[in-house]
């Protein structure tokens, strides 16, 4: 008997298992309606209804992250320059939460292969830009 097969006593369909192997993409949909013992109908209502990752959707690497926080992070830096009637305690506040996602993202990307971790030196100097800005802030 297959793991999600109706039981004669109670007529239940494992989902569980049918979710994993939808969004695994394990086997086709059409297998997996044959292999359940469903119709395409009734898998289609619960992927539907229950918010499946489609079978279709593109999987998102590490590295797919890291660049998009990367876009972010640099349309934050942008928004952070514009903004010059914010108060200093709050420009601080956004910077320093900005330096620990980049040293985040640094240690993330170093995480792949075939890529050189950053150097000590990088980071110091990146700490002293953040800091130079700072203090150009704090003196307008």
């Amino acid at each position: 008997m297959r793991t999600s097969e109706p039981t004669a006593e109670t007529g239940a369909v494992n989902w569980a298992v049918i979710r994993q192997e939808y969004e695994s993409r394990s086997f086709l949909p059409a297998m997996i309606c044959k292999r359940h013992g469903i119709t395409p109908y009734q898998l289609r209502y619960r992927r539907q209804s229950e918010g499946w990752l489609s079978c279709r959707a593109r999987i998102v690497t590490k590295a797919d992250l890291v660049a998009r926080m990367l876009k972010v992070f640099d349309k934050q830096i942008r928004n952070l320059e514009a903004a010059v009637n914010e108060p200093i305690d709050k420009q601080a506040n956004v910077l320093s939460t900005m330096t620990k996602t980049l040293d985040k993202l640094i240690e993330m990307g170093a995480a792949e292969r075939d890529v050189e971790p950053p150097s000590r030196k990088d980071m110091a100097d990146l700490r002293d830009k953040l800091a130079k800005r700072l203090d150009q802030f704090k003196k307008r």
